[in-house]
């Protein structure tokens, strides 16, 4: 088992105790959202309902791949390899009664399937969700490659079975095809924004295709200053257009990049950035009445009815200012004090698993905090979430595994 950081060894007890027990947490919901017999991720766990859901999301399984690593290095499971073998054999249809559909052309995956079957459940064909799987695979091929060779000879076959060219749509401005239908990218989408993955990978498996060449040198670490960026309080933030100042992205957007991006998570330029978005987070809450200094984080998730349904928040638009506690977890490498905001949160209004709580606050947060509305949280009027969206969690289980062991942990493993 890997050493910890400094942060976390000089942390009071108490503090300790509540990290260690989030942490174990973030993993166990990922873990109750697996098929026993597919291997595939749910979309969701949800919290009121059956477990796991029957729509996978082919993004969580990249999740579900990453946190079995995590659950071998904390020796949480001693079955992780074996599970992650699984997994890749389902994915690339080596399991008899479950095809996972896919792009026939380019070999892109469906965003949503059936969690037995592999049948498309009404979903588009996904270059960001692809990638999400595809980086997931790597690097639980890197992780267990001297334990179990074949997850990395799985996880390469993956990479070169697609055709990432199809990503490539406009190189005078770096965007990026987020859907392929019979073989032709559509939807463009400008940069910056979490598809910088797409380009990586697309990079890593065809590395003399010159387009990609070209659309990767949009993102590379010399030119990520001449990004898209917006300012918050003179605070230069990287965005997806020129659009003006009041242009964020969600805070997720910074984070996916930060621990899947091996470049991106060794790059002093943009740790910077990354450092911006996590101080525009903060600062903008701060600009909420009786809103204590705890609260904050604009994250992706569900809102249940009480604001509408899912909903990527950002600064300047977050409806109801429901916060995200998994996205002060994902800014904990370059703001580790947040892990007081989060102990906060959990010790002054959602204590989960001590004696005598709200059975509906137990069972809303038995893996842990997640989404929470800090104007609901009264007895009579709290929210309970109904779900938590599982590529929105990832940034709890990352930020939490970067606290306890470090940054290294990540740089090297989504690579050949």
């Amino acid at each position: 088992m890997e050493e910890t950081t400094a942060y976390y060894r000089h942390l009071p007890k108490q503090v300790q105790a509540f990290v260690d027990q989030q942490y174990q947490d973030a993993f166990q919901l990922i873990n109750a959202s697996r098929h026993p017999e597919t291997g595939l991720y749910a979309d969701s766990y949800m919290t009121f309902g059956q477990n796991p859901d029957h729509r996978c999301s082919i993004a969580a399984t990249g999740v579900g791949l990453i946190s079995l690593c995590i659950a071998d290095q904390e020796e949480w499971d001693p079955q992780a390899a074996t599970k992650a073998l699984s997994t890749l054999q389902t994915v690339l249809g080596k399991r008899k009664g479950c095809q996972v559909a896919r792009d026939a052309q380019t070999g892109f995956y469906a965003h949503f399937v059936d969690m037995e079957t592999g049948e498309n459940i009404r979903s588009e064909f996904s270059t960001i969700d692809t990638s999400l799987l595809v980086a997931g695979a790597l690097f639980a091929g890197n992780y267990f490659e001297a334990s179990v060779p074949a997850i990395k000879q799985l996880a390469l076959e993956l990479l070169h079975e697609i055709d990432w060219s199809v990503i490539v749509a406009d190189l005078a401005t770096g965007s990026i095809h987020m859907v392929v239908e019979e073989g032709q990218g559509k939807l463009p989408l400008p940069a910056f924004n979490e598809y910088v993955l797409a380009a990586y990978l697309a990079l890593l498996a065809q590395p003399d295709d010159e387009n990609i060449q070209a659309l990767w040198h949009h993102f590379s670490e010399e030119k990520i200053k001449d990004l898209p960026h917006t300012s918050y309080r003179d605070i230069p933030v990287l965005t997806d257009t020129n659009g003006g100042a009041t242009t964020f992205l969600s805070s997720f957007v910074h984070q996916f990049p930060f621990y899947l991006v091996p470049e991106y998570a060794t790059s002093d330029v943009y740790r910077h950035y990354f450092e911006n978005a996590c101080l525009a987070d903060r600062l903008k809450w701060k600009e909420l009445s009786d809103v204590p200094s705890y609260v904050w984080g604009y994250g992706a998730g569900s809102n249940d009815g009480l604001h509408g349904g899912y909903h990527a928040d950002k600064i300047n638009n977050a409806p109801g200012d429901i916060a995200s506690a998994y996205i002060v977890a994902g800014f904990l490498p370059v703001y580790p004090a947040g892990v007081y905001d989060l102990f906060a949160v959990y010790e002054q209004h959602i204590p989960y698993n001590k004696d005598h709580v709200d059975p509906g606050l137990r069972s809303a947060y038995r893996f842990g905090l997640h989404r929470y509305s800090f104007w609901h949280l009264d007895e009579g009027t709290r929210w309970y979430p109904e779900k938590v969206t599982l590529i929105d969690w990832s940034s709890m289980l990352y930020g939490l595994a970067a606290f306890k062991r470090g940054m290294g942990f990540f740089a090297d493993k989504v690579k050949l």
